[in-house]
């Protein structure tokens, strides 16, 4: 339950006498609402006390990497994940809202696990963090004083701050104290500022007793994940199974806790927001109902930095568990190449890490002997076929045997970096025409790849229309897969989910990187997305 809910909850509680139609109903529905108050805040004392077990609920990942830490005398639930390059990489930090939980953050801790170090909190009261009944504990200073200790002891020269609604609020107060280690900043759905007609709906909530906001919960999730509850965060469309996470952090957000968190918030000012000096990206909902995209172009204009701004279609409040894969893609893009951290960049670290290492080394030709030769059908209803690199010594696969065992292949296109090790010339006065497209190896090639790619293939197939095209890189699988595919999309207008599951189905395990696949999503589905990618400036004054 977010600090918009304010006016429907005080309006319900505010008004309801005036809308009983007889005065006996008028006193005894509020010694009947007292009655069930009671009976409900006894059931959520279980919350309080931890008698609720929700560990099954958690990913495996959630579960694997949980921790409990005592900063500033307090049990706070963290998960901290150390990738294997330590140091060279950055460190992501996920900061939620009110009313949430670092659950929410499971897919992106997922998904940037491989690449990062992460660190994500349970701000005090949340999830599965400790408790406690003093209110000073929860002021926005406080939080950030927690999240600031917490930083302390898990330092890093090179952190981004990564914020949901409230926590963006934090996240810029947390700035201020530590800006010289913050390298990015990321907020979704945050608030631009508060009105003033918010605040004063806020001192009325803040005299409303815990007894009528516990009731006032309990029917606002009538109807369970198609609720209002849930309704007031999630977009229309929204899956069964987000509403019901959803559902789930509504119910597991404690009364106490949100008020007093709510009691103590102290927002941010332009000025805070220009005095940031790093990167900033702006994420928002297309239909966020509780901070809507209007909020976002506040701050934009308000950001002296580079900033940027993305609106997730068919998202609300929580584009981050309802688009997680678009998201995903654009935090990681905004990243490596607006924020120059080339080092979270998987193409990066796996050059790293294979640096020095000779490519036809003894360990790498014993992987190249297990690779399947070629893919035994073409892709699709296309005449592609995925092969991998051919050798000139190797009696199974060199180009003297591939043109016997294959009439039906009329070109290679060989877009490997160096010259192959094989004799090109062997394809001479055959029923093969070799041609050579360098693209670099472990980065998706370019545009300007794919468009010279698209265009021999069309000049070939118009010499040749019958025969069939083998590409290879050094095994077949990404470089390879990503031009197939995105032949696929440019030419055939597959979506890139089809277009790499036919790959994959010719040519088994299909593209296998990663960064090869998220390139595919980000190229073709989120940044020709006018709605999803769109504005960025920077300011100088």
């Amino acid at each position: 339950m977010e600090l918009h809910s304010i006016v429907n909850i005080n309006y319900w509680l505010v008004n309801w006498p005036s809308i009983m139609t007889t005065q006996p109903l008028a006193i005894l529905i509020p010694v009947a609402v007292t009655i069930c108050g009671l009976i409900l805040t006894l059931r959520n004392l279980k919350y309080c006390n931890g008698t609720v077990k929700s560990e099954d609920l958690d990913s495996p990942i959630i579960q694997k990497n949980t921790q409990y830490v005592v900063i500033r005398n307090k049990r706070l639930r963290i998960i901290h994940i150390i990738h294997e390059l330590g140091a060279k990489v950055p460190l992501v930090v996920f900061i939620h809202g009110l009313g949430g939980q670092v659950t929410q953050w499971e897919n992106q801790i997922e998904y940037f696990s491989s690449t990062v170090n992460i660190l994500a909190v349970d701000l005090l009261g949340c999830g599965k963090s400790e408790v406690t009944n003093r209110m000073e504990d929860y002021t926005t200073e406080s939080l950030v004083d927690d999240l600031e200790d917490l930083l302390k002891r898990y330092p890093s020269e090179n952190t981004v701050l990564i914020c949901h609604s409230y926590g963006c609020c934090l996240g810029t107060k947390l700035y201020q104290r530590v800006k010289h280690t913050i390298k990015a900043l990321t907020f979704i759905s945050v608030k631009a500022n508060l009105t003033e007609k918010e605040i004063a709906e806020k001192q009325k909530i803040l005299a409303i007793s815990n007894v009528l906001l516990d009731i006032f919960r309990y029917f606002d999730r009538f109807g369970g994940i198609h609720s209002k509850s849930v309704d007031r965060i999630l977009h229309k469309d929204a899956n069964d199974e987000v509403r019901a996470r959803q559902l789930r952090w509504n119910k597991q957000s404690k009364t106490i806790v949100w008020k007093n968190m709510f009691a103590g918030i102290n927002w941010f000012t332009q000025a805070d927001i220009r005095s940031i000096e790093c990167p900033i990206l702006l994420i928002t909902g297309e239909e966020d109902k509780i901070t809507p995209p209007v909020d976002m172009s506040i701050i934009h204009k308000w950001c002296k930095s580079h900033s940027t701004i993305s609106i997730i279609r068919e998202s609300g409040h929580n584009a981050m568990v309802e688009k997680p894969g678009t998201v995903n893609l654009i935090i990681n893009d905004f990243l490596i190449k607006k924020c120059g951290l080339e080092t979270l960049d998987p193409a990066w670290q796996i050059l790293f890490k294979t640096k020095g290492e000779n490519k036809w080394s003894m360990k790498n030709f014993q992987k190249w002997k297990r690779t399947p030769i070629i893919s035994e059908q073409t892709v699709d209803s296309t005449k592609f076929r995925a092969m991998k690199v051919m050798r000139q010594n190797d009696e199974e696969h060199c180009p003297k045997s591939f043109i016997a065992r294959h009439p039906d292949i009329g070109f290679i296109i060989d877009i490997t970096k160096d010259p192959p090790p094989y004799r090109t010339s062997d394809f001479d006065n055959s029923h093969i025409t070799y041609i050579k497209l360098s693209t670099v190896s472990k980065i998706p090639p370019s545009r300007d790849d794919i468009r010279r790619f698209i265009q021999v293939v069309k000049e070939a197939w118009s010499e040749k229309p019958d025969k069939q095209i083998a590409v290879h890189c050094h095994y077949g699988f990404n470089r390879t897969g990503f031009m197939i595919c995105c032949y696929l999309i440019e030419e055939l207008h597959c979506s890139v989910t089809d277009a790499l599951r036919y790959f994959e189905e010719a040519r088994p395990v299909g593209v296998k990187h990663r960064h090869f696949r998220d390139e595919l999503y980000l190229r073709y589905e989120v940044q020709k997305n006018d709605n999803s990618y769109h504005s960025e400036h920077s300011n100088s004054d």
